[in-house]
């Protein structure tokens, strides 16, 4: 599923980030790459706010529709 369709609340694992080379870079730097963990939060104003080790990152949900996640069994917070 896309990240922008996933259930606020669920850990998730990054499975594909589908976007052009500066993007994922960008997106790479932030620590949202294949096999990371992180967390939907919150939906705001357009924008998605995801949880990334200890950070908040808010993603436009054009850039969220190109990042592939799947459910995890676990968080590590």
């Amino acid at each position: 599923m896309c990240l922008s369709e996933a259930p606020k609340g669920e850990a998730l694992t990054v499975v594909r980030v589908d976007a052009d080379v500066k993007t994922r870079r960008h997106l790479e730097n932030l620590g949202i790459m294949s096999g990371a963990a992180l967390e939907l939060s919150s939906f705001s104003d357009g924008n998605i706010i995801v949880r990334i080790r200890d950070c908040r990152i808010a993603l436009d949900r054009l850039t969220a529709a190109n990042i592939t996640v799947r459910k995890s069994p676990m968080f590590a917070r």
